[in-house]
């Protein structure tokens, strides 16, 4: 079965409010990169559209990653789409991201009513165009 992402466009406001909140999770004081970041790495069928294979050709970890997330800004955003597997929250956020002349694309969502996580579904070499509503 193939699933169906339908994507939608968040409000500039929107965008604006997920990425306050995801700098003020990432830039908490208490912020421990182990209990508040999940990076998710799935093997793909394409490995160099995965993110195990990106962080490693940029050489990257995961606080590499969090330098990357707190520099995301509205004009980045490119879509949102409602994930079917975990509907709390939601919503899931689309960046796309220019680093060393390449673009990446970045699905994130945060979780939790206290304790807030950073859920980083993608990390990777964008494999088609992307659109940025508010460039």
């Amino acid at each position: 079965m193939i699933a169906i992402k339908i994507p939608i466009r968040s409000e500039k406001k929107d965008v604006k409010a997920f990425l306050e909140e995801l700098k003020e999770v990432l830039e908490a004081e208490n912020f421990n990169i182990d209990d508040n970041l999940l990076i998710i790495k799935s093997s793909k069928d394409e490995i160099e559209y995965s993110t195990n294979y990106t962080m490693t050709d940029l050489d990257y970890d995961s606080s590499d990653i969090v330098e990357r997330l707190k520099e995301l800004t509205v004009s980045e955003y490119s879509e949102t789409l409602i994930d079917k597997d975990d509907d709390k929250p939601p919503l899931l956020f689309v960046f796309g991201k220019d680093i060393n002349s390449k673009l990446i694309y970045i699905k994130l969502k945060i979780k939790g009513e206290i304790t807030k996580r950073v859920l980083c579904l993608s990390f990777h070499y964008a494999k088609h165009d992307m659109e940025f509503p508010y460039k």
